[in-house]
């Protein structure tokens, strides 16, 4: 069953707006818990989790038992350390949007450990040899296009960047893979890759994707973003994954601005480490590993 668009949950608006929760009862979903008990605090029922990667992307999708990796960070170690830390040891899907070093380093990692690998346009050898050292460990190895689908354990996903016939936009940043996924537990949510803002409009104008929960926010929050996107998204939650003191200035202010403006909540690896989302009963419940001033109250009501 796919699940339906919803605000933030009480306890969620709470969390954004500066309340930090220790414990929170079992009926009122997931506090932010930090400090020597947030190893024994972290849920074991999410569905959504931002690895806290540096300045990088790597982001992981489970339902009913079903696990995907969307990129794998810049290096090795950090990527390992949250597959561990969050009991993943093998991937139906692993999806490579592009081949940059911070989204691309650490595929070492899970080699041998994917079943099926989805890519990006192949812009180099040294792209080429990475797949083959996947394939060469029993991966089946796909080159995403717009228009594909499948299923991770009871949620849905498909692809809708790029497409098979793109031109306009060389592989890269604008010609990353961008997923939407929903169901099963996963809330309605897309993964925007390392988009630039042309390469959003050209999305937003051929896929016109509306009304998910949660957005991945393209390009670690850079300023190159498409506001009318976002507009059209209206996301309940933005999860930004950056480098603490990066050289970029990722997130950028007016992305920030943009998304607060929209009255999303928006969480950050700098601030929060890994961040773990789900959705129960048409609500979202985060928890986060560190505490850190929270940033975008959503306006919306619960």
């Amino acid at each position: 069953m796919i699940a339906p668009h919803r605000p933030l949950s009480a306890p969620w608006r709470a969390i954004v707006g500066g309340v930090l929760a220790l414990v929170i009862g079992a009926g009122a979903g997931w506090g932010i818990v930090t400090g020597p008990v947030a190893l024994l605090q972290r849920p074991a029922d999410w569905t959504i989790a931002l690895c806290d990667v540096g300045q990088g992307d790597a982001t992981l999708v489970r339902s009913a038992g079903r696990a995907m990796l969307i990129d794998t960070g810049p290096e090795p170690e950090s990527l390992r350390r949250c597959l561990d830390e969050l009991g993943i040891a093998r991937l139906d899907v692993l999806v490579l949007t592009h081949f940059d070093r911070d989204h691309a380093g650490g595929v070492d990692v899970v080699a041998g450990r994917a079943d099926v690998v989805l890519h990006g346009p192949v812009g180099a050898p040294a792209h080429q040899r990475r797949l083959d050292r996947l394939e060469a460990g029993g991966a089946g190895v796909v080159q995403a296009a717009a228009g594909m689908t499948g299923r991770l354990g009871e949620a849905g996903w498909r692809v809708l960047w790029p497409r098979r016939d793109e031109r306009a936009f060389p592989p890269g940043n604008e010609a990353g893979v961008v997923l939407q996924i929903e169901g099963g537990g996963v809330p309605r949510s897309l993964f925007l890759s390392d988009l630039s803002g042309a390469a959003q409009g050209a999305l937003r104008r051929l896929a016109r994707p509306r009304d998910v929960s949660v957005v991945k926010v393209a390009h670690h929050g850079s300023a190159d973003q498409d506001p009318q996107l976002y507009a059209d998204l209206d996301p309940a939650l933005a999860l930004i994954s950056v480098g603490a003191g990066n050289d970029y200035g990722h997130p950028r202010t007016p992305t920030l601005e943009m998304l607060r403006a929209l009255g999303a909540g928006i969480l950050r690896t700098d601030q929060r480490g890994t961040i773990l989302v789900t959705q129960e009963d048409g609500a979202l419940h985060v928890w986060a590993e560190r505490d850190a001033p929270a940033d975008g109250p959503p306006s919306r009501p619960p």
